[in-house]
């Protein structure tokens, strides 16, 4: 019937149907399918009990309804996430008990990983800590989220550490632009150097912004930077196995590259500026701490920070945020 199908061409039945009409056949043929929630909906009949087992990975980005019917298509599933990095990002709805409270205790937790550790399921926790290759890179996560259990291996890099604080003298536009022109001139500086140093070009490297304006900024001027020196193209080729990549909070997770920039963005709104505001975007929200875990993580061999403000001048009185107290103890400690 499969070969029927594909002498048909662009004849063909639709995929969920060839899927339904082949049954056993079709894991018998592909034992591993890979696929998206999506596509799991789209493509795999719902009364088909397919697989003996479904793995989900990222598991702290599947969120409830995305994952139920996943795993109604397997006998068994393991799920696989970190509950202290990203939630499922969705920053425009709303839960049903938002407004009065009535329900909430039906209500699905953030994601089908929250979900299975408030059910009990058995737990196995992973505590060997794999990417880092200096203590440093994850010593603040470590104590600040793992409680201090994950299991790090001795490194030959006798550095005191590889995290970096550049204090920048820029200013956050406010308002329309939302972004820090002089810490964008900075980081694309930054990585220019580092890609035309014989001695580091060899690493990879990759950018993370805390928002999307300054994410847009810095590709900008990034890509200003290519056309005036063709000799860097070849760090952003699609055959490369780690490219260059430019990316905020929300797209970064699961990424990793051997030295990693930071451009937080936020900072004061005037030159010389004594004050800056409390509010630093992703951060102050829900599951923000997450958000600068995950950041702050992503780097094998060196993390840069690049900053526009002292650490001091976050005043903690004038913030609830968890995300916030952390970001300015992460900043002392990379100063």
């Amino acid at each position: 019937m499969l070969a029927r199908q594909l002498q048909r061409g662009a004849r063909a039945a639709p995929v969920r149907q060839l899927v339904k009409e082949m049954g056993t056949s079709l894991t018998r043929l592909t034992p591993c399918l890979m696929m998206s929630p999506l596509s799991v909906a789209q493509f795999l009949p719902a009364e088909a009990e397919l697989f003996d087992l479904v793995v989900f990975d990222e598991a702290s980005q599947i969120t409830v309804p995305d994952a139920i019917g996943v795993i109604a298509r397997g006998r068994r599933s393991i799920i696989v996430g970190d509950p202290k990095q990203m939630p499922p990002t969705n920053f425009f709805s709303r839960d049903a008990g938002d407004d009065d409270g009535d329900g909430m205790i039906m209500a699905d937790l953030e994601s089908i990983l929250d979900e299975a550790l408030a059910a009990r399921v058995p737990l196995h926790r992973l505590t060997g800590h794999y990417r880092s290759r200096h203590e440093s890179l994850i010593a603040f996560s470590n104590h600040a989220y793992y409680d201090g259990q994950l299991v790090t291996y001795p490194s030959a890099d006798t550095r005191d550490t590889a995290v970096r604080l550049e204090r920048v003298d820029g200013v956050y536009a406010r308002g329309k632009g939302r972004n820090n022109p002089q810490e964008a001139q900075a980081v694309v500086a930054e990585l220019v150097a580092h890609l035309k140093d014989p001695a580091r070009r060899h690493l990879s490297i990759g950018i993370v912004t805390l928002n999307t304006e300054q994410q847009r900024l810095v590709k900008n001027l990034l890509d200003e930077a290519r056309r005036a020196d063709p000799s860097l193209e070849k760090y952003f080729g699609p055959n490369l196995s780690e490219p260059v990549f430019v990316k905020n909070l929300e797209t970064v997770q699961g990424d990793q590259r051997d030295v990693i920039l930071i451009s937080i963005c936020y900072g004061p709104s005037e030159p010389g500026a004594q004050t800056i505001s409390m509010n630093f975007g992703p951060l102050n929200q829900k599951g923000g701490e997450r958000r600068l875990n995950m950041a702050i993580t992503r780097a094998t061999s060196e993390v840069v920070i690049f900053c526009s403000f002292d650490p001091a001048m976050i005043d903690l009185t004038r913030t609830q945020s968890k995300a916030v107290q952390d970001l300015k103890h992460y900043l002392e400690f990379a100063a």
